[in-house]
């Protein structure tokens, strides 16, 4: 009897320390997506590729896919310097795996950029983003698809 307590007890300790540090990965996960939203724009470029891992991919709407750090840098630097160019994101849901390395969002995002005639235009988007936690223990993005929806 005493046995199977012991083993009740084990298994209850086991799946609720699991449960708090895929809840853990999750915060930190949020807490990247608010530091690298805000850092979206050309004079913090730097700061916005460094949540990305080195060999990333990035699936942009109408356009080819980018890959490596250095070709993900080049194409941002083309979306930032768009004039009227700002966007917002979130994340709807975070999932983090039970192995804990790697992870998986999905979420909203506000583009603005200037119409044809100069005027803001706002226009809603969703993405997916997968990331991998490397040997660092840092959660860094490996694949990154986003579209609008219009």
């Amino acid at each position: 009897m005493v046995w199977r307590v012991a083993a009740v007890l084990s298994l209850v300790v086991v799946f609720t320390s699991t449960l708090f540090a895929q809840s853990g990965d999750e915060q930190t996960i949020r807490a990247a997506d608010g530091e690298w939203s805000s850092s979206a724009k050309i004079s913090s470029l730097d700061k916005f590729l460094s949540f990305y891992a080195d060999d990333a991919t990035v699936l942009p709407f109408n356009a080819p896919l980018v890959a490596g750090k250095e070709n993900i840098r080049q194409f941002f630097t083309q979306l930032f310097s768009k004039p009227g160019f700002a966007v917002t994101f979130a994340p709807t849901k975070v999932q983090v795996s039970k192995s804990r390395d790697m992870a998986y969002e999905i979420g909203t995002a506000q583009l603005t950029l200037n119409d044809a005639q100069g005027q803001s235009s706002t226009t809603p988007a969703k993405y997916v983003v997968v990331w991998r936690k490397e040997a660092t223990h840092k959660w860094k993005a490996v694949a990154d698809i986003f579209n609008t929806d219009k």
